[in-house]
């Protein structure tokens, strides 16, 4: 039984580990409010008090995330997780759900621009969004 404890320490900790770097990753990113809904369900499991702590905490450290140093923040944030998880393991569901998120991956899309032009833009593909302006500047 002993081992068994042993590893599912280990995978807590790996979990956590891996939720705080996708914590940390998409702080910066457009898909941060999906990612702060996930983190608000993980501390939910604490209380009501517990969420809103947290979250303030979150929200303060996501403010400054690019001034901040990212190995540091990854560190705060992998110990705030694993000390949660460790008193709420009913948390793991959504701290897995975290984990799962992968912010080394690029946003994928297309961004395109054009400026200065004296005749007609067109674009061409699918899914295509935004909006066209045709004020002269």
């Amino acid at each position: 039984m002993g081992a068994k404890v042993v590893l599912e320490q280990a995978q807590l900790v790996g979990l956590a580990g891996a939720a705080a770097a996708a914590l940390v990753g998409e702080m910066t990113k457009e898909s941060w409010a999906s990612m702060r809904s996930l983190a608000a369900r993980f501390f939910r499991r604490g209380g009501q008090e517990e969420e809103e702590r947290q979250l303030a905490r979150l929200d303060a450290d996501q403010v400054q995330a690019a001034t901040l140093d990212p190995a540091a923040l990854r560190e705060r944030w992998n110990r705030r997780l694993l000390t949660l998880v460790e008193d709420f393991p009913e948390a793991a569901e959504e701290l897995a759900a975290m984990a799962r998120r992968k912010p080394e991956e690029p946003q994928s899309g297309v961004n395109q621009t054009a400026e200065n032009n004296t005749g007609s833009v067109i674009q061409i593909g699918r899914d295509n969004s935004g909006s066209l302006n045709t004020e002269r500047r």
